[in-house]
């Protein structure tokens, strides 16, 4: 790439840091993630915008269901600003004559509500874990520990403690209209409070959502994913027994496909969350991984690749629900007008 046609954003992205890859390298690979994880952010919201239309259709009696829902509504919104946020910060769209600074804007129209969705995904599916643990480790209080009511207050309140503190940026980061000397226009620019609060608050929010919120939820889903498959593997004996001489076998077989669904969307998560967690916790034990150290263009990258991983688990419910649950497989088949492909059409 010649040095003469790059725009200030990536020559500053190549001065601030060491040479580690080469600068020809370091942007050929940031394109590349980028435009990847475009087109994963349009499977996801594709995909879960099918998720919500499929579970608004079978209905919302079932309190696993009203859950779905919700994962669904989170994950469609966490593709749309990651869509955004990665428009924003690739380059072929930073090259072009844009009434708004790209950089400057996808932070408080990207980075943070992004943060505050792909967190209220996260601690949605460590509930939906929990709840499915407890119905396992105690099965005969099932009725009691899962209620429409308890559910939807559930979502609620992690709705709102999670997403709802990643508005508080705008206190102190503000879009405005501010004249471009250079460019000779006016654009719409993100201007920062220079005030103590501001360093506060960004700091508070960062550590927040890239540390608390993050490991709390990676944490509880990791122990509720084991208690899950201990309790399969512990219980499988008793279940059929139980069931052996009762006419609940179709409830029990019920049961099994939610466990087993939980239990796939709680691996999904985990495999593309945890890469995540390792690259929040490198630049706690290397330094070179901090901005303007050596190992910083990896670090770019690391992230980059990181927010590919949880944008993939974003997507990924469609086709865990089609695969997993018989009856969202049905009505899925029924509203695309197709033919179920493991069965007969579906009615």
């Amino acid at each position: 790439m010649n040095a003469t046609i790059l725009t200030e954003q990536e020559l500053s992205m190549i001065h601030a840091i060491k040479p580690i890859l080469s600068a020809k390298t370091f942007l050929l690979l940031i394109n590349l993630f980028i435009y990847i994880l475009i087109s994963a952010a349009i499977v996801g919201i594709v995909a879960n915008a099918l998720v919500i239309i499929t579970y608004t259709k079978i209905g919302l009696s079932e309190t696993i269901n009203i859950s779905y829902l919700a994962l669904g509504i989170c994950d469609l919104s966490t593709s749309v600003v990651r869509f955004w946020g990665s428009l924003c910060f690739a380059f072929d769209i930073t090259k072009t004559e844009l009434p708004f600074d790209p950089a400057s804007v996808l932070v408080t129209t990207a980075f943070f509500p992004g943060q505050g969705f792909e967190k209220t995904t996260a601690f949605i599916t460590a509930f939906i874990a929990l709840e499915r643990c407890l119905c396992v480790q105690f099965p005969l209080h099932v009725r009691t520990i899962v209620t429409r009511r308890k559910t939807i207050i559930s979502i609620v309140i992690i709705s709102i403690a999670v997403f709802v503190p990643s508005n508080l940026i705008h206190i102190v980061f503000r879009l405005q209209w501010v004249f471009n000397p250079a460019q000779n226009r006016t654009m719409l620019t993100l201007v920062r409070l220079q005030t103590p609060l501001r360093y506060i608050l960004q700091r508070a929010l960062l550590a927040y959502y890239g540390t608390i919120l993050h490991f709390t939820a990676l944490i509880t889903v990791w122990i509720c994913t084991i208690f899950l498959a201990v309790g399969l593997k512990r219980k499988a004996d008793i279940k059929r027994d139980n069931f052996k001489h009762s006419n609940a076998q179709q409830d029990k077989q019920k049961e099994r496909r939610v466990i087993k669904t939980v239990f796939l969307l709680a691996v999904t998560y985990l495999a593309c969350s945890t890469p995540t967690a390792v690259t929040l916790l490198v630049p706690h034990f290397e330094p070179e991984f901090e901005t303007n150290r050596g190992l910083a263009r990896i670090s770019t990258i690391s992230h980059i690749i990181s927010g590919l991983l949880t944008q993939v688990n974003s997507s990924s419910n469609l086709f865990i629900f089609i695969n997993m649950g018989s009856k969202f497989r049905n009505t899925f088949f029924t509203l695309c007008g197709k033919r179920n492909p493991r069965g007969s059409v579906a009615k």
